[in-house]
């Protein structure tokens, strides 16, 4: 989840009339001394101060560790009154960070100003904040001049500069982001670093900063100023446009899983791999499903148990299959569509269709469900599903049914035994018009008889009169 992000990047200068001592005792929450005889006292911000952790180079000498002792000689090489004593780099602890990963936090996140030779007094500071949260920061302050021998070296390292001023600070504010969104990721904390601008992200523009008086006239008179009531109306705004943005978050996933749930529905079908089959099946459209011929004789969509009603539709040319259990196939030809729940009997008719087309390899379209049903429903017919891998739980079923399939079959083999009862599937009624076919052909009598065709045709099929006269259009 992208959570709130900011990073402060500035200078310590003389010229505004801070030092380097100075920001450290603010830092701290602590009294120090620079190295003129100054004394600055910030103990009584105390309570809000939760760790300070230094990083120094690798052989450092033991000074490093005394952050009075490291900035007292930073501040005291410097000669120029408008000098630059030291750098900022301030940054916000998201909220998901538990206090126990704080110090390893910041020690991941500042490694790299660290690997490049400077010395860093790193600060976090935990106070309340304005929405019943906690505000945790985290206050860096690091060296301009690089360590050379006992001491600092006697030029400033420019490189640095030139690093933190890349893409007005960008760079910095990107691997700041980075390495605390691979913090989270390697601890489980939901969190993502977005250091894009506000305006990049959408999102309002950060909170002017006013002049302490402000608070401290709002004290005194318990009415605040102009400035500070401005401030709480924009504090009052933001808060109303993050409720809405959050609202508008999940209304928008919502939606998305509702839209793509329909797009799966309507896109499960299987089709022909091949190109020809492809092509094949488009131009015998009409003989597809229920019409298919076994030798000369028709099937009636009676003869299948779970197909309730079979209608061909002349202005779309594609057959509807409405079964038993509330779904429905559509078949146009090349593709054999599903409307309604996937069950199955569904299933096991859609294998069907495509072995009457006479389809060896298909693709399965759709979401999971659909395609481990129907891909078990085609490798029991012996037909190749190019573009599904089964699901460990969907495999194990296929094993399953092919396991009884095998034992029936070896306990049962063709011709010996009890006959088996008459089958109400659609692979049932096959086997027995086979069955039917081939005891005429042993018996020398014609295939087709005038009692055969005697029987009506499917009440879809309007040139019906005319192929009982010339024969099936797809008869091999």
């Amino acid at each position: 989840m992208t959570g709130f992000f900011r990073v402060q990047l500035g200078v310590v200068s003389r010229s505004e009339g801070h030092s380097a001592v100075k920001r450290s005792a603010y830092q701290s929450c602590g009294r120090l001394v620079d190295h003129m005889g100054y004394r600055f006292d910030y103990s009584r911000k105390r309570a809000e101060h939760a760790l300070t952790v230094m990083l120094c180079p690798d052989d450092a000498p033991d000074w490093t560790r005394d952050p009075g002792e490291v900035w007292r000689r930073a501040a005291a090489i410097e000669k120029r009154v408008d000098a630059q004593e030291a750098r900022i780099i301030d940054l916000s602890m998201p909220r998901q960070v538990p206090r126990s990963l704080w110090e390893a936090c910041i020690r991941h996140v500042y490694e790299p100003f660290r690997e490049k030779g400077m010395i860093l007094q790193i600060d976090i500071h935990d106070s309340p904040a304005s929405d019943g949260g906690r505000n945790v920061n985290v206050h860096g302050l690091a060296t301009l001049r690089r360590l050379d021998g006992d001491g600092f070296a006697k030029r400033k390292e420019r490189t640095w500069n030139e690093w933190f001023r890349e893409r007005d600070g960008r760079t910095i504010r990107e691997l700041v982001a980075e390495r605390l969104t691979a913090f989270c990721r390697v601890h489980g904390i939901d969190y993502v670093a977005d250091a894009r601008s506000n305006a990049e992200r959408d999102r309002p523009a950060p909170e002017p900063e006013l002049p302490r008086w402000n608070w401290e006239a709002m004290k005194r008179t318990g009415t605040p100023t102009e400035a500070l009531a401005a401030l709480q109306q924009h504090r009052r705004l933001r808060r109303e446009w993050e409720n809405a943005k959050a609202e508008l978050d999940t209304n928008t996933t919502e939606i998305a899983v509702i839209e793509r749930a329909k797009r799966s529905r309507r896109g499960s079908c299987i089709r022909p791999a091949r190109a020809a089959e492809k092509a094949a099946a488009r131009r015998d459209r009409r003989a597809a499903v229920l019409r298919a011929w076994h030798g000369r004789t028709w099937i009636e969509a009676a003869e299948v148990a779970e197909i309730a009603r079979a209608r061909y539709d002349e202005s779309r040319e594609c057959l509807w299959l409405n079964l038993r259990d509330g779904s429905s196939l559509i078949d146009t030809g090349d593709a054999i569509h599903l409307r309604g729940p996937i069950t199955e009997a569904a299933a096991k008719e859609t294998a069907a269709a495509a072995e009457r087309h006479g389809w060896r390899e298909v693709e399965v379209w759709g979401d999971r469900a659909y395609r481990d049903e129907v891909t078990i429903a085609c490798q029991l017919r012996g037909i190749t599903v190019t573009n599904h891998r089964l699901s460990s739980k969907a495999q194990a079923r296929l094993d399953r049914l092919v396991a009884e399939k095998e034992a029936v079959s070896t306990e049962r083999p063709l011709g010996q035994g009890t006959p088996a009862a008459p089958s109400t599937s659609s692979s049932g009624v096959y086997r027995r018009l086979r069955d039917k076919r081939r005891e005429r052909l042993e018996a020398n009598q014609p295939e087709t008889t005038e009692g055969d065709m005697a029987e009506p045709l499917p009440a879809y099929c309007p040139r019906s009169a005319r192929v009982r006269e010339q024969g099936s259009p797809n008869q091999k």
